[in-house]
C-alpha cells in the first residue's frame, strides 16, 4: 500500500499483478509491515489467523467496558496478553472484529464498548441464528432424504414455501437466489437442475402433487373466489325472472345439449312447429356492472378448463346455479327466434329477451342415439333441427366457409389420478348440429348489433393467400395445411367478414358463463334493447376485447400445455405399456432435410417432431417408435420405423 502525494487516497495490491485505489479513510489499520512480494502478503496473512485463537474479545470487554474513550486494536491485543507492537496481533484482532460484533462496535476513532444489554441482545440474536441455520439445514437434509418430519418449525416452514416457490416459478421467483444458494449444497448445477430437483424432491415429501399444474400457479390464476365475491353471490337470487317485458316460452319443448361432465349449461334450443328458437343464458341481467361478481370475472377473463381442474370465471352458484339452464328451472335468456324462409336466406330471424325451463340436459352420446333411432320421441325434434343446421352450414360453405373436422382430444383425470382419454369427433350429428347452432346465434347477434351500429368485437379473419386445398382427402395433412393458411382472427368494431366461418357481422356472444367478453357483449345488446342506448362506445370496447382477448390466448395456452402433459403422461404409462415396442401410426405433415418434421398420430390428435428420412413425403403414412417421454419439459422423443405400405387397390 502506498499514498499519493494529496494524502487522500491509497494504492492497494489486491493480487499478484493487479491494484485498486480508494479513499485514506477506508483504511481499518495500518500494520507497518513491508511485503515485498506475494508471498509476504500470503504469509501475513496466514499467521494473522493463526493468532485469532489467542485473543478472547469478551476479556478484552471486560478490561475496558468502563473506557468511554474508544479503544485501538492495539489496546485489545495488549488485554488479550499479545504483543501491541506486533503487527500480526493488532490483525489478527481486526479479524475476529470483523468477525464477532458481539462486545465492540466500529466508531470513526476506533471501537467502542457496547453495553451490558447490547450484549444481552447480540448473543440472543446471534444464538437464535444458529438455531435457526441448523434447523434450515436439518429441512434440507430431510428433504435430501425425501421425508419431512410432521412438526416443523416455523423458519424451517418458511423456507420450506420459499422452496415450495421456486419449485414451481423457478428463476422468475423473487426469492430464487436464497434457493439456489440452499439448495446448491446437496445438488450444484444449472438453475433448472435444481429447480427440477427441489421439484421432485417436494412430491417425494408431499409438499407437492407429481401433476401440480405448475402453469396455472405460473400465470397467477386464483382457483377460489375471495369473500367479498361470494357474500355478494350468496345474495343473488332468481327473481330476475319476474322482470316486466321478457317473452315466456316456459311452454316450449327446450333442451340443452353437452359434455356428460358439463355442470355450466349456458344455451339450449327449442322447436314449436317449424321454428327454431336458440337460447342463451342472460347473464347480465343477474350480475350488476363493476360489482365484485363483475370485476372477478373480468379479471379472470373465462373459465379455465384442464383434464384435472377447472377454475370458474364466476361462483358456482352461478355457474352451476342461477345462470345454467338446468332441467326444470326458470332461467331468463337472450334468444334468437329462426322461421323458415323461401330464397336465398335460409330463415328469417329476430332477437328477444325470454324467459325458459329446460326439459332435459342431453349428453352429446344420447343426442347422437336419439338422432339414430327413429322410434325415439325425440327423434323428430332433433332431427328437424339437425336438418336445417346443415342447409345452413351448407350455405356458409357456399359462401367461402371451410369445415375443419379434426377430432378433439378429450382427457379427464379422476381424483385418484387415472386417466380417462377419448378422441371426440367434431363431425358426429349432435356435435355438429350444436357447433352449427352457435354459429347461427352468434352471427345474428353481431347482424343485431351491425344494424343498430351498436359497438361490439367483430370477429374478422382475411382470406387465405393461397388456395385451399379442397380436393384433398380429410385427414391430417389437409388440417394441417389448412391451419397455415388461415391467419389468426382480428377484433374490430368494424364489420367484416370472417372467412373461415364464411359469414358477416361475427361476434362472440353464445357463451357468457365461461367468457367474460361474451358477458360484455351481452350486456351491450340486452341494455340497446332496453333503452335503445350504448352503455359502451367504440374505444371501450375496444379496450375490453383486446385486453380479454389477449388474456383468453393465454388461458388456451395453458389448456393446450395441461391436455399435452397428460396425454403425454397417458402414452408413458397406460397406453405405451400395452404397445408393442411402443410403436404408433402417424401421418408425416412436413419433412425438411435441415430439421425435424412434423407428424400427426393416426390414433390421437397429437402432432410432434421425428427426423424422417428423405424418402418419407408429406401425407405418407408411417410407424414410429416412442423412445421416451419427458413431462418437465412436456416433450415426446420418437424415431422413424418404417413406412406403412399402401394397399393396391387392383
Amino acid at each position: 500500500m502506498s499514498e499519493n502525494l494529496n494524502g487522500k487516497r491509497v494504492r492497494v495490491r489486491i493480487g499478484r499483478n493487479k491494484e485498486a485505489k480508494f479513499p485514506l479513510n477506508r483504511v481499518l489499520l495500518r500494520t507497518g509491515q513491508i511485503c515485498k512480494s506475494h508471498d509476504d502478503v500470503v504469509y501475513f496473512s496466514e499467521r494473522s489467523r493463526a493468532l485469532k485463537t489467542e485473543i478472547d474479545l469478551k476479556v478484552a470487554w471486560k478490561f475496558f467496558y468502563r473506557n468511554e474513550n474508544g479503544v485501538t486494536p492495539r489496546d485489545i491485543a495488549r488485554a488479550c496478553g499479545l504483543d501491541e507492537n506486533n503487527s500480526y496481533s493488532t490483525a489478527a484482532v481486526l479479524l475476529c472484529l470483523e468477525e464477532d460484533a458481539t462486545y465492540f462496535y466500529s466508531t470513526d476513532g476506533g471501537f467502542a464498548c457496547h453495553t451490558r444489554e447490547e450484549i444481552k441482545d447480540q448473543i440472543e440474536k446471534r444464538t437464535k441464528e444458529s438455531r435457526k441455520q441448523k434447523e434450515i439445514s436439518d429441512l434440507i437434509t430431510d428433504l435430501e432424504t425425501g421425508k419431512l418430519p410432521s412438526n416443523l418449525t416455523k423458519d424451517q416452514k418458511y423456507e420450506l414455501n420459499h422452496i415450495r416457490e421456486y419449485a414451481i416459478h423457478g428463476d422468475k421467483y423473487s426469492r430464487s437466489g436464497r434457493v439456489i444458494e440452499l439448495l446448491s449444497q446437496v445438488r450444484p448445477g444449472s438453475n433448472e437442475s435444481i429447480q427440477i430437483y427441489a421439484y421432485n424432491k417436494l412430491t417425494e415429501c408431499g409438499v407437492l402433487k407429481i401433476d401440480h399444474p405448475r402453469e396455472i400457479d405460473i400465470a397467477g390464476i386464483p382457483k377460489t373466489f375471495d369473500n367479498d365475491v361470494l357474500l355478494e353471490s350468496s345474495k343473488l337470487t332468481d327473481c330476475f325472472t319476474s322482470e316486466k317485458g321478457l317473452l315466456d316460452l316456459t311452454a316450449l319443448d327446450t333442451f340443452t345439449i353437452d359434455n356428460e361432465s358439463t355442470t355450466d349449461r349456458d344455451d339450449a334450443f327449442s322447436v314449436v312447429n317449424e321454428t327454431v328458437w336458440i337460447h342463451v343464458t342472460d347473464i347480465s341481467s343477474l350480475i350488476p356492472e363493476n360489482s365484485a361478481i363483475d370485476s372477478e370475472a373480468s379479471a379472470r377473463t373465462a373459465t379455465l378448463y384442464t383434464p384435472d381442474i377447472t377454475v370458474p370465471m364466476l361462483p358456482a352458484n352461478i355457474s352451476e346455479g342461477l345462470g345454467s339452464l338446468d332441467p326444470g328451472e326458470d332461467r331468463q335468456c337472450l334468444s334468437i327466434k329462426l322461421d323458415p324462409a323461401s330464397g336465398e336466406s335460409s330463415f328469417d330471424w329476430s332477437i328477444h329477451r325470454t324467459k325458459i325451463r329446460s326439459n332435459a340436459s342431453l349428453s352429446y352420446q344420447q343426442a347422437d342415439k336419439i338422432l339414430s333411432d327413429q322410434d325415439n320421441p325425440l327423434y323428430l325434434t332433433l332431427s328437424y333441427v339437425s336438418e336445417i343446421m346443415k342447409t345452413h352450414e351448407a350455405t356458409r360453405i357456399r359462401g367461402g366457409a371451410f369445415a375443419l373436422n379434426r377430432p378433439e382430444l378429450n382427457i379427464t383425470v379422476s381424483e385418484d389420478q387415472k386417466i380417462d382419454l377419448k378422441v371426440l369427433q367434431r363431425g358426429s350429428p349432435s356435435r355438429s348440429m350444436v357447433a352449427e347452432l352457435m354459429v347461427t346465434y352468434n352471427s345474428r347477434v353481431g347482424k343485431y348489433c351491425a344494424d343498430n351500429r351498436i359497438p361490439v368485437p367483430f370477429r374478422l379473419q382475411s382470406e387465405p393467400e393461397d388456395s385451399i386445398p379442397s380436393e384433398m382427402p380429410d385427414g391430417p395433412l389437409k388440417w394441417y395445411l389448412i391451419g397455415r393458411l388461415f391467419k389468426p382472427a382480428k377484433l374490430s368494431t368494424t364489420t367484416g367478414i370472417h372467412s373461415a366461418l364464411g359469414i358477416e357481422n361475427y361476434v362472440q356472444a353464445s357463451s357468457p358463463l365461461r367468457r367474460y367478453l361474451d358477458l360484455v357483449v351481452q350486456r351491450q345488446v340486452i341494455h340497446h334493447m332496453r333503452s335503445r342506448l350504448k352503455m359502451y362506445d367504440d374505444m371501450e370496447i375496444i379496450t375490453i376485447a383486446n385486453v380479454a382477448d389477449t388474456q383468453l390466448r393465454a388461458l388456451r395456452r395453458i389448456e393446450n400445455d395441461r391436455l399435452k402433459y397428460w396425454f403425454l403422461k397417458y402414452l408413458d404409462t397406460d397406453y405405451s405399456e400395452s404397445l408393442k415396442e411402443n410403436t404408433l401410426k402417424a401421418v408425416v405433415l412436413d419433412n425438411r432435410t435441415d430439421r425435424p418434421g412434423d407428424f400427426e398420430l393416426t390414433d390421437f390428435p397429437y402432432r410432434g417432431k421425428c427426423y424422417f428420412p428423405t424418402t418419407v413425403k408429406p401425407g405418407d403414412e408411417c410407424y414410429l417408435k416412442l423412445n421416451g417421454v419427458d413431462l418437465w419439459h412436456k416433450t415426446a422423443q420418437f424415431s422413424f420405423l418404417s413406412k406403412m405400405e399402401k394397399l393396391n387397390p387392383f
